[in-house]
């Protein structure tokens, strides 16, 4: 078992399809931003977080110099010539050990992060599946539905829709694991299947319907917390 050391959060794209002008990571959701959440949500499970910038970087830095002063921003300035695979990587170098690689525009379960990170001890690699719900989701196909097995193995990436789960832009392993990539984090990972699924319970930003279902997700999780 090798514990998790580090997160890596891909924060730097422009966020076009949502059509609000801010980077994804700062839109705010009960009156805390994605970002912040995000963070507060990996804090107990990891020792240090990169936060990747490009996009309007002046707001996700003043956000983090104000309230999360631990984490470590990591600039992308091609931002609008690169694509997430590589703002991720770029912000894993100088990172050793085993990593969390996050899009910055998700709403985590905390709950279920902790269960992701628990099993992402315990195998080499490790990518995050949800149930599809997100527009224009990339689906998996499984080697058994989640909980029927001991461990759940995705064999394929695909964009058809009719598929019950969605690669969910989270994924763990050796630091180093996208150094090499060009294309989408997916067509990465495609490349190591079979790959060890975990469930998570979360919502994707990336369209106004998008944002909705976040709206009620964040604030049934709120809920949660105040009980």
């Amino acid at each position: 078992m090798q514990p998790v050391e580090n997160a890596v959060i891909a924060a730097a794209g422009l966020g076009s399809r949502l059509g609000h002008g801010l980077p994804k990571c700062m839109l705010e959701i009960g009156g805390r931003t994605l970002l912040s959440r995000m963070i507060d949500s990996l804090t107990p499970h990891v020792r240090r977080i990169h936060v990747v910038v490009g996009y309007r970087e002046d707001l996700v830095i003043n956000l983090c110099s104000n309230l999360h002063r631990n984490v470590v921003i990591v600039r992308n300035p091609d931002f609008r010539s690169t694509n997430t695979v590589q703002s991720m990587a770029s912000g894993a170098r100088g990172l050793s050990g085993k990593t969390i690689f996050l899009d910055g525009d998700l709403i985590i379960d905390p709950s279920s992060l902790g269960d992701f990170a628990r099993m992402a001890a315990e195998h080499d690699t490790v990518a995050a599946i949800a149930l599809s719900r997100s527009e224009n989701a990339v689906n998996v196909d499984l080697s058994a539905p989640p909980g029927a097995e001991e461990t759940t193995f995705i064999s394929g990436f695909t964009r058809e829709a009719d598929r019950l789960y969605e690669w969910a832009n989270v994924v763990s392993g050796d630091s180093r694991l996208l150094d090499h990539g060009s294309g989408y984090v997916y067509e990465e990972l495609e490349k190591l299947t079979p790959l060890c699924a975990s469930l998570l319970e979360l919502r994707e930003i990336d369209t106004p319907r998008d944002l909705e279902m976040a709206e009620k997700f964040a604030k049934h999780l709120d809920a949660g917390n105040q009980l």
